[in-house]
């Protein structure tokens, strides 16, 4: 951590001793009250000027390390403004050349963290694996584990998030009954989608009952059954224009209805499922990081 402080008392200084220095205190006190959308703007600028008005009096590392700061404090705004799809954009814009392992760690910690807040949790394994080909320090990239567990655990692969688990808990020195945390994978609820879509297209009703939705799926085939019977009875009376375009034309709109409701509801469970699993995790891995 010392290593950390050193980096920020730096830039500090940089910052306090150079011509742009006040208009990246302008920036900070913007963000300070909150007002981010200006602050963005504000740490554009400073950057814009670095990059097109270099400061003769700081050197490559210097002008890097200023430019990748003002990205960083725009990745907070955009983080404190929940724009986190903008934030995990905005963290591809970091230079990490000729970057020592301490100096890189915060920004890729950051570009991990912002993939994971945008639902990017493939893109934020992908951040992860980066760090740890670049940064070589492991003791820097084993604190990635926490969003690695948790990526794993929302991309539904349980059996890698278990075993990392277990080594984090281990590594910690935390006792955790893991079986327990992760007692939902030995059988897990997911419905299939396209099953509940199958069963709706040959069975009204069917594919709703199948997602747990029994009163959903009673009503689709009673409204099915019904639409169907008054259209039959219209043509069975001669009365053909009502049975036809009212009474068939409601029962094959609430047949395809019935189809898209179904897979839609399956899609919603397993969406939920999926968040119950995660904050179980979830939960489980504040319990060791309080520790």
């Amino acid at each position: 951590m010392n290593r950390f402080y050193s980096i920020c008392i730096s830039l500090c200084v940089l910052f306090s001793t150079n011509a742009f220095g006040q208009d990246f205190r302008f920036a900070d006190s913007l963000l300070v009250y909150k007002q981010y959308a200006s602050a963005m703007l504000a740490y554009e600028q400073v950057y814009f000027e670095l990059s097109e008005f270099p400061d003769t009096l700081l050197t490559d590392t210097q002008q890097q390390q200023a430019k990748n700061r003002c990205i960083l404090k725009k990745v907070y705004c955009q983080k404190a403004a929940g724009k986190f799809e903008d934030a995990s954009r905005t963290t591809l814009r970091f230079d990490f050349t000729n970057l020592s392992d301490s100096a890189q760690y915060p920004l890729r910690h950051e570009s991990i963290v912002c993939a994971y807040l945008a639902n990017q949790y493939d893109d934020a394994l992908a951040q992860i694996q980066q760090m740890k080909f670049f940064v070589k320090d492991s003791t820097l990239t084993q604190q990635e584990d926490f969003w690695e567990i948790l990526a794993l655990t929302q991309l539904k692969r349980y059996d890698e998030a278990k075993r990392l688990f277990k080594r984090y808990g281990e590594r910690k020195l935390v006792a955790v009954d893991f079986d327990a945390v992760f007692d939902f994978t030995v059988k897990p609820r997911f419905v299939s989608p396209q099953k509940a879509e199958a069963l709706a297209t040959f069975l009204p009703g069917a594919g709703m009952l199948y997602v747990g939705k029994r009163n959903e799926g009673f009503v689709s085939l009673g409204l099915q059954v019904g639409t169907l019977a008054f259209g039959a009875y219209n043509i069975l009376n001669g009365y053909y224009f009502s049975g036809l375009f009212t009474g068939l034309g409601l029962f094959q709109a609430f047949y395809f209805g019935g189809i898209r409701r179904s897979e839609l509801l399956a899609e919603q469970k397993n969406e939920q499922l999926r968040k119950h699993y995660a904050s179980k995790v979830t939960k489980a891995l504040l319990s060791i990081a309080n520790q």
